[in-house]
């Protein structure tokens, strides 16, 4: 499956690398180079007796189920039904732009005793270029949310009206200022295997992507509230590019929320073999 490639040579100071082992170069889509996953890699690697890591595959039961995860924890680590009851849009805009555009920077970790997918990872080497084109069909998904909130037969539904208000007026104004180089990403756990490395060991398989790929700056965006403070994640070895505070869990939380942008250089990654 294809995906959104941003040539290193615009990031200005990517350093050469001389391993490549994922992509083929191929096509030119929507004037961005195109590559995918070479099938000897499509389901690559075990990492523990209990977790299988591998990438996204497109034909089995990811999709449904990384649907089923976001929307579980969304809501700063539960269910956001609360605020948006609509699960297929919410995960679509959510989604959509990475299962489309950027399948091969799709990692999933698998509970080898149940089948279950438990965690995974979305992230884009896309650069701006994705970000314009992700912005855009989300922008699409809320404006027609919202249209079809204005039908009889779903005025009940007044949380999910007000999100998608929210998201249209003041989505952009609240998300803070990233850097124009580098990757980002975006990851979920379950609940119940949290705190096994499920995450660090997603994060660092992408990070591999990166490297490959000649980036040297990683970045995300991420909620910050009094039981996840910025501290938390510079005790991590993260740095706070920007923060702005986000009024979009509305009146269903009574403490304040930020939305940081956090960066880190891929130098801190070890990612050779893959391991964590």
């Amino acid at each position: 499956m294809g995906a959104l490639h941003r040539s290193r040579r615009s990031e200005g100071g990517a350093k050469p690398n001389d391993y490549r082992r994922y992509v083929n170069m191929s096509a030119n889509v929507l004037g961005y180079e195109m590559h995918s996953v070479g099938d000897s890699h499509a389901y690559e690697l075990l990492d523990s007796e209990e977790i299988l890591f591998r990438r996204f595959s497109p034909a089995g039961d990811d999709e449904r189920q990384m649907r089923e995860l976001v929307f579980d924890n969304a809501f700063l680590g539960r269910p956001f039904d609360v605020i948006c009851r609509c699960k297929r849009w919410f995960s679509d805009v959510v989604l959509s732009p990475y299962i489309k555009h950027q399948a091969e920077n799709i990692h999933v970790a698998i509970d080898r005793a149940s089948g279950r997918l438990v965690g995974y990872l979305t992230g884009s080497t896309g650069g701006e270029q994705f970000e314009k084109l992700q912005y855009n069909m989300v922008r699409r998904q809320v404006i027609s949310l919202a249209a079809s909130l204005t039908m009889p037969w779903t005025l009940f539904d007044h949380s999910s009206r007000l999100f998608a208000v929210h998201v249209i007026f003041k989505g952009e104004s609240e998300r803070p200022r990233h850097p124009h180089a580098g990757v980002h990403w975006h990851y979920q756990v379950a609940n119940d295997f949290r705190g096994q490395g499920i995450g660090r060991k997603l994060l660092e398989r992408f990070a591999d992507d990166a490297i490959d790929a000649d980036f040297e700056l990683i970045w995300a965006e991420v909620s910050s509230y009094p039981g996840k403070p910025p501290e938390y994640f510079e005790n991590r070895g993260w740095s706070i590019f920007d923060a702005k505070p986000t009024e979009v869990f509305g009146n269903h939380v009574d403490f304040p929320v930020e939305t940081l942008c956090i960066t880190k250089p891929l130098s801190a990654f070890d990612t050779s073999i893959y391991t964590a």
